[in-house]
């Protein structure tokens, strides 16, 4: 491969190339090259694990649940990161965040911005499986690639995704079609008309008006890329079958996911792992006691109980900690927005009230070290509560920060005679007044856009890793995973 600095000249050198051949060429962004993984700080240490013959294991603790990989059915982050194990979209990001190749090895941008042309690697194959019918995964082609996106755009599968590729030619339109017209057989869009291949290794996105975050888009897990036989006639039947450095092997007692390293990946080497274990709990505790007994050596995001019980305020590892363990906080994070469903039985003033409430009280916020968790906080000295009273409900969610919020929020109205309890439904009803979404970046949440929102707070990702861990960074969107280079010690020799 490459070094970085080759990458730079060749970049500088395609540039110059392009004010050669005059305004009507396209520019070329990326070369033909494959992005090199920064070494890791501790040289030595990375060197002499590589050279170890021995079984390498990531054992990695989520406290969401992932009931699916199908990447247009994740629906929180610990999901996302699981999904960049197992397939690979067009584009990826580094740990700066920005966009490197993926399935495609270059690709060029007419000077418009309009038109976004992708040169596929001719080395891709999917991995082995029952799905294929020799069992042996096949070559991947452009025509995955453009039903990957069509697929966004049908009914029954969420409206998230096809929510980001609105700006797509044609997409809009399929869009309507699918979701609107019940009947097939009264459908005339046979495919988005934004996206053709002319070829097995071309792929052309044609745009309605300049996105500047269109190749960030596509670098998300909701653009991955799956064979068509993959998706089967229900959620329970899709196979998680991809391109990823990973294979999925098992899931075990519906708590742990099992990945194995994909031996034909393009960029095999740069694996060190042979095996990537997913064990998820909702208890935060329960998580941490697997930290200290060797049975997790990951969580890539604490929850609002271990933020405050290992973090000192300055974002620091508490010192009784800090000869095992590393802590990462990184800028960004996810929003969570509370929001007022206008359909419910609760009243618009009602709703009103609880907005200030929220608003005028800091204590969740203050409660967390070095401004990890932030929210617009207003000084209300005048609150008038004289609508509160009764029951109130909101919709269920197994994130602990929103959870947590709920708590606290439910002891404040205790104040008034209000109670509030979460409904066992995650969509609002005539029944729940308020409900919680989660904005990630890229990735926002579009489906209750219409719905009042009455109250945000952001929450950055905070990582606790094995201090034996090398290679492993985080950028700033939290759904992001990249297990790269990522090295640690045999499992005989972790202790």
């Amino acid at each position: 491969m490459k070094s970085l600095v080759d990458q730079h000249k060749l970049l500088a050198l395609a540039a110059v190339l392009v004010l050669f051949a005059g305004c009507k060429q396209p520019e070329t962004i990326v070369v033909n090259q494959s992005p090199s993984v920064a070494p890791s700080n501790d040289t030595t240490a990375t060197d002499t694990s590589k050279n170890e013959a021995s079984f390498r294991q990531l054992l990695i603790g989520e406290y969401n649940s992932i009931s699916t990989l199908d990447p247009l059915f994740v629906d929180n982050a610990s999901a996302m990161r699981a999904v960049q194990l197992v397939y690979e979209g067009l584009v990826r990001l580094d740990s700066n965040g920005s966009v490197v190749p993926g399935l495609a090895k270059n690709w060029d941008v007419r000077n418009d911005s309009l038109e976004y042309t992708f040169h596929l690697r001719p080395d891709i194959f999917y991995h082995d499986s029952d799905i294929f019918s020799t069992g042996t995964g096949r070559k991947l082609a452009a025509s995955d690639v453009k039903y990957v996106f069509e697929r966004m755009a049908h009914g029954g599968v969420p409206p998230k995704a096809a929510h980001m590729f609105m700006d797509i030619k044609g997409f809009n339109s399929y869009y309507q079609e699918q979701r609107e017209v019940y009947n097939p057989a009264d459908r005339n869009l046979k495919g988005i008309s934004g996206i053709k291949t002319p070829n097995d290794t071309t792929v052309v996105f044609e745009l309605n008006a300049p996105d500047a975050q269109f190749l960030k888009k596509l670098a998300t897990p909701l653009a991955v890329i799956y064979p068509r036989e993959a998706v089967g006639q229900s959620l329970n039947s899709f196979s998680p079958v991809g391109t990823g450095p990973f294979n999925f092997s098992s899931r075990s007692a519906d708590s742990t996911l099992i990945f194995s390293k994909f031996q034909n990946y393009y960029n095999a080497s740069d694996i060190n792992l042979n095996r990537v274990d997913i064990i998820t709990n909702h208890s935060e505790s329960a998580l941490f006691r697997a930290m200290g007994t060797n049975d997790i050596y990951l969580l890539p995001q604490l929850g609002p109980q271990l933020l405050k019980n290992l973090a000192e305020p300055n974002r620091r590892l508490k010192a009784s900690y800090q000869d095992r363990y590393k802590l990462q906080v990184t800028n960004g994070g996810t929003e969570f927005v509370l929001r007022f469903n206008p359909e419910a039985n609760l009243s618009s003033a009602t709703a009103q009230t609880i907005s200030t409430l929220a608003r005028s009280d800091s204590s969740y916020v203050s409660g967390f070290p070095g401004n990890i968790v932030t929210a617009d906080i207003a000084d209300t000295t005048t609150i008038d509560t004289s609508n509160l009273g009764g029951q109130i409900y909101a919709t269920f969610s197994q994130n602990p920060f929103v959870r947590t919020y709920l708590g606290q929020l439910s002891q404040q109205l205790s104040n008034y005679n209000t109670s509030l309890q979460m409904i066992k439904i995650q969509a609002p009803s005539r029944n729940t007044g308020l409900l919680f979404t989660a904005n990630y970046p890229l990735i926002p949440d579009a489906r209750w856009n219409t719905y009042k929102d009455l109250f945000r707070f952001h929450v950055k990702q905070a990582a606790l890793l094995r201090s034996e861990i090398r290679g492993l960074n985080f950028n700033h969107y939290p759904w992001w995973l990249d297990l790269r280079g990522v090295t640690l010690p045999a499992a005989e020799r972790l202790n």
